[in-house]
């Protein structure tokens, strides 16, 4: 559900620039949606009304609802910005996206375009699109809404799909198993980045330049992948959905509803 998390090593979080220098490279985070409540028993089903108490006084108080049992989830891109290119890592939820099932995705108007311009990057800077997964949280901003019709956001871009996970997908829709296949992402967020061109299947260990690869995190979907930057010593991973919620960290043995 959330849109990653960054796992640290000797490196320090500037909540006050929302941004984290690794190395050389700088990764912002591009806030989609923030603070949406889900009922902990929702995602994790170990989580119990006590257990969520106890978490709540060793992590921060921002990921919890105030007097509720939820966990409140951040759906954010980061944004990646080495020497040579800038990239973005999974997409979110998007604009004008219909999601009835989904109340806090459906129909969205918000400013996640402004928040990239905020950091000085426009849309036909981002030279690639990586998303960890295609669940329709994670490739939202891969399209934009355009006199009626879907159309890449980022024109100029590469959007790097790992093959394993785009194929399982893919035959899910050829098969005829669902008509509303990732609650209508695949047909409004991926099939037009494929028409345009922009599309470039990749294995699970894609290399996009030094420092920057793919490595497979299969799980949470077939073909999920993690994303690893490194600079000058320094390492993050960007680990998409293998961890929703900060309070894994406290309860390493949990999985998800997902």
């Amino acid at each position: 559900m959330s849109d990653g998390n960054i796992t640290q090593q000797n490196l320090k979080w500037d909540a006050t620039r929302d941004a984290c220098d690794v190395g050389s490279t700088l990764i912002n985070r591009i806030v989609d949606l923030e603070h949406i409540p889900f009922p902990a028993n929702v995602i994790f089903p170990d989580a119990t009304p006590d257990v969520i108490r106890k978490s709540r006084l060793l992590l921060a108080p921002q990921h919890f609802g105030k007097d509720s049992q939820d966990l409140l989830l951040s759906f954010h891109s980061f944004l990646v910005r080495t020497s040579s290119h800038t990239i973005l890592v999974d997409l979110c939820c998007g604009n004008d996206k219909n999601r009835p099932t989904r109340a806090a995705w459906h129909m969205q108007s918000g400013p996640f375009l402004d928040n990239l311009a905020a950091v000085g990057v426009k849309p036909e800077d981002i030279d690639y699109v990586m998303c960890t997964h295609l669940h329709s949280d994670h490739v939202g901003w891969n399209t934009r809404l355009d006199d009626g019709r879907w159309i890449p956001t980022f024109p100029k871009a590469q959007y790097l799909f790992a093959e394993k996970k785009f194929q399982y997908w893919n035959q899910i829709v050829k098969s005829g198993q669902s008509e509303n296949v990732l609650y209508g992402s695949y047909e409004d967020s991926i099939l037009p980045v494929i028409n345009s061109g922009q599309a470039v299947f990749v294995t699970s260990s894609h290399i996009v330049e030094t420092g920057i690869y793919l490595e497979p995190a299969f799980g949470h979907t077939p073909g999920n992948v993690i994303i690893h930057v490194e600079s000058n010593g320094k390492k993050a991973i960007l680990s998409g959905d293998v961890i929703h919620h900060p309070v894994q960290l406290a309860h390493s043995k949990w999985s998800t509803n997902f």
